[in-house]
């Protein structure tokens, strides 16, 4: 291993493309591997990829830096995808955790390898390394997930049990077009053409009304994508489908014995999953080192890249991943991994404050000097759009009456930021503004704040609701107002009422609402890091849609075959009076003495 002297040394490299790897079941699957020039051996980064090896590195691994700091660098298409073979085997995610096993053992074997491997990589790239490390193949020596995805029934399938379309829609069909270039073709012709015709789909996705095919279950661009019908199965079969099988073994964390370093984005459509990942493995690893040597970085990203600016917002240079590690992510992998053959100490945690623009490190998570405070929902029932008379406080007051609003699926509330894949808007710290004029959203602002409160966690809502509808959805979002007028996104969360008892549990039985009577929902919001500075004031917005980064409720039981023509619009209501006091449960770290 090389030490943190010899990592800073540049050597030359020499680069084989399309290595191969028979696996046990006579599959063929190809790397490109860069290693240091000369007579040697050296531990290993591996990568493995669905996307293409050769397509964008730089999204990946970085061959040559690897390389020049003393790393068998490889990069490696996996089953089906890119230059390996098993055209016709590809199913996503379901073969990485077995594939990875043996590919890592593979890689030990390298003439020029010393037997130790680690594995490094961003989003389907991290979840590779889950799988494999659960499966305990002898040579693996650590990961480092970067934005993962984590258990799908909390992160890239559902949230809080409501479809990711935004980013499904996209993604099954993206994998599409890499399928369609793999297939044989009697004509170049015909090729050409197909390929055009799936680019055209991933086109009219990003514009207005792309995403607006009903039913869910033949969603039109995915349907004609050749992943569409594995999606479709997945939402047919639940947790029996052989995808989600393959998410719950990588999960567990009582069969990963090596540590991880997690590297996540507070706008990242995956932080819930990548900070369940941290907490997890720290909590249940099977190992000692997996337990105390794992370490997480949260920095103000999406999900790439990790720059210092994110949507709306162009943040310090402190901000971006290069300040960490001016090499960026094969840096800090770099530096973690030869750290831990060494025994340095590093604090477990650190995050971006966003709000203060500063990093800080931490020595747990959730911090335990949290101090969960609840702030209450008030209104004379006039809180529709920022010009109402909602109110958010810390003191519970008398109440008043409910707040209404007019859920319509046929004009759902448009997508604004946030943690989303970025294809039909951008991601990040949006203003709300624009959208928090209309009616069906609900607005509860604070006083200007007299001192700075620092929110870092998790926030939870517990929304009192009333409709008229057998099913429907509640979003909330937290928001920083400046002093300027600015309502910058932090963090939201949504949940669907049917499944309110709990939205992560894909076995739940699912239970209709009665009309006309009041229920306690729980939104769980994704974690975030926010200083809200004195001047400033703290927002919650209430609504029922958050199109098309979530699938809109229809209001009816039929989830996943319905269409508008089915819809139903609900009328929704707000309480907060004594009986039924609406709140938002904020994580707040106290201010240094």
């Amino acid at each position: 291993m090389p030490s943190s002297d010899q990592a800073a040394v540049p050597q030359d490299v020499v680069i084989h493309y399309d290595v191969p790897c028979t696996l046990s079941d006579g599959t063929v699957l190809r790397a490109d591997v860069a290693r240091p020039a000369g007579e040697g051996r050296w531990p290993v980064i591996l990568a493995r990829t669905p996307y293409g090896k050769a397509v964008a590195p730089g999204f990946t691994t970085d061959l040559t830096h690897g390389a020049r700091h003393g790393y068998v660098t490889i990069i490696q298409d996996v089953r089906g995808r890119g230059t390996s073979d098993g055209k016709a085997d590809f199913q996503p995610w379901v073969d990485e955790g077995r594939d990875g096993a043996e590919v890592v053992e593979w890689a030990a074997a390298l003439p020029y390898s010393n037997g130790r491997v680690y594995m490094s990589g961003p989003s389907y790239l991290g979840f590779v390394q889950w799988a494999a490390a659960a499966e305990q193949p002898p040579s693996l020596q650590a990961i480092n997930p970067i934005v993962p995805v984590g258990h799908f029934n909390r992160s890239f399938i559902y949230c809080s049990g409501v479809f990711e379309l935004e980013l499904n829609g996209y993604w099954w069909t993206m994998l599409g077009v890499e399928e369609l270039m793999r297939r044989d073709w009697d004509s170049p012709e015909a090729r050409t053409e197909a390929i055009a015709r799936a680019g055209a789909l991933l086109e009219a996705l990003a514009r207005d009304g792309g995403y607006n095919h009903l039913p869910l279950n033949r969603f039109e661009p995915v349907k004609h994508s050749a992943q569409g019908a594995q999606l479709f199965a997945l939402l047919k079969n639940g947790i029996d489908d052989p995808s989600m099988k393959a998410s719950a073994r990588a999960n567990e964390y009582e069969n990963i014995t090596v540590p991880a370093l997690i590297v996540a984005g507070w706008y990242d459509i995956f932080i819930r999953g990548s900070i369940d990942q941290f907490v997890g493995l720290r909590s249940r690893g099977r190992s000692d080192g997996a337990r105390t040597k794992s370490r997480l970085i949260v920095g103000p990203w999406a999900h790439h890249p990790q720059s210092k600016m994110t949507g709306e917002q162009i943040l310090p240079g402190s901000a971006a991943i290069q300040a960490l590690n001016p090499f960026g992510h094969m840096g800090l992998a770099a530096r973690y991994f030869s750290a831990l053959d060494e025994g340095e100490e590093a604090a477990p945690v650190k995050i971006w404050i966003m709000g203060a623009n500063r990093w800080r490190d931490e020595q747990e998570w959730p911090i335990a000097r949290t101090v969960v405070t609840p702030w209450y929902l008030s209104s004379g029932g006039q809180a529709n759009t920022s010009e109402g008379d909602g109110v958010l406080s810390p003191q519970q007051g008398s109440g008043g009456p409910p707040d209404a609003f007019v859920y319509d699926p046929a004009n759902p509330v448009p997508t604004r930021g946030g943690a989303v894949f970025g294809v039909s808007c951008v991601p990040g710290g949006s203003d709300q503004n624009l959208i928090e004029k209309r009616d069906d959203i609900l607005v509860y602002t604070s006083d200007i704040l007299e001192e700075e409160i620092e929110v870092t966690g998790t926030p939870f809502v517990e929304l009192w609701v009333k409709t008229d509808v057998v099913d429907t959805d509640f979003v909330a979002r937290l928001v920083d107002v400046h002093p300027d007028g600015t309502a910058r996104l932090i963090t939201d969360g949504i949940i669907r009422a049917r499944y309110r008892d709990d939205p992560d549990d894909l076995t739940r039985q699912a239970e209709p609402l009665e009309p006309g009577k009041p229920y306690l929902l729980r939104i769980e919001l994704l974690p975030t890091s926010n200083l809200f500075k004195a001047g400033h004031r703290l927002q919650l917005d209430v609504t029922s849609s958050c199109f098309p980064r979530w699938a809109r409720n229809l209001n009816i039981w039929d989830e996943w075959g319905g269409t508008l023509a089915d819809a139903k619009v609900a009328h929704q209501q707000v309480l907060h009076d004594e009986a039924h006091p609406s709140r938002i449960l904020l994580p707040i770290i106290p201010a240094a003495s």
